[in-house]
């Protein structure tokens, strides 16, 4: 049985999305559909490159920056077909990628993401990264095994819908902060109710990591986010736990334990701004 697609970009950066929308193209079957979420004002410049060429593309434009839960629900509101492929404008699908995606959900996965592997795109790896803060950068741990990340993950769109769920709106980026979970919350209640989840360890798919990406400052501002992720999500205790285990799994020696101290307490910072939020109180 082959199963249609639709491959869902959403995203605030055009001119990324652009060169997504160059990319996707070429990994798309023939009965396959592509919507793309524009999470940010676009002058009409803009929105006529992005429209252009119009086949089996569907562009919706939020008008003003409401955030990727916003725009990953809009776009399971009008997928035309069952099954989503979630794409980030920043990852390089490659055609065994989706056939692997859509032979796990005509498996009857409801859920199924691939390995997602940094691209540094030839820059030296900084001193202050190990392979334990890949995740920071939405890559996987190479020597580990792989998660269901948005990055790219393919879902049953009618069988979340019969279970009531959809991405947290709390969670996950809006504007420039580096808000996160989204995804994994989602996934993660999908599971406990039953679903059937299938990670594709062999399969991989690039991510392209900007050099802004690499600079300390970027990396403990997501360590932040993570940790008022966490709370919103109501995993806070756990969540430390588990960010100062991955942190401290960038291979032997003192500079990992160096790093995971730092980074864990960037996320423990984060918690503790969450939890002490107003608005957070007010709710």
């Amino acid at each position: 049985m082959t199963v249609p697609l639709t491959v869902a970009v959403c995203s605030n950066r055009p001119d990324l999305l652009l060169a997504a929308l160059d990319r996707l193209p070429g990994v798309l079957g023939t009965d396959d559909h592509l919507v793309v979420v524009v999470d940010t004002a676009a002058d009409a410049a803009t929105q006529r490159r992005l429209t252009v060429p119009a086949d089996r593309r569907t562009v919706l434009f939020n008008g003003a920056t409401i955030g990727l839960s916003y725009s990953r629900n809009l776009a399971l509101k009008e997928a035309p077909t069952r099954h989503v492929v979630f794409v980030d404008d920043d990852i390089v699908p490659t055609t065994d990628a989706v056939e692997d995606l859509r032979a796990a959900l005509a498996d009857g996965a409801h859920v199924a993401g691939t390995r997602i592997t940094a691209d540094l795109q030839g820059r030296r790896t900084p001193w202050w990264l190990t392979t334990g803060q890949l995740h920071y950068l939405g890559s996987h741990h190479p020597d580990l095994p792989a998660s269901i990340w948005g990055g790219c993950f393919a879902l049953d769109r009618d069988h979340a819908r019969l279970l009531g769920l959809d991405f947290d709106s709390r969670l996950g980026r809006v504007g420039t902060n580096l808000a996160s979970a989204e995804d994994t919350t989602l996934v993660r209640r999908l599971a406990t109710l039953g679903a059937t989840t299938a990670v594709l360890h062999d399969t991989q798919v690039r991510h392209l990591i900007p050099v802004h990406r690499l600079r300390p400052g970027y990396l403990l501002r997501r360590a932040y986010w993570q940790g008022r992720s966490e709370v919103r999500r109501g995993t806070a205790r756990a969540g430390l736990h588990k960010e100062w285990r991955r942190n401290r799994s960038g291979g032997p020696g003192g500079r990992p334990a160096v790093l995971a101290v730092l980074y864990t307490a960037a996320v423990l910072t984060g918690i503790g701004r969450e939890l002490l939020d107003p608005a957070r109180r007010r709710s």
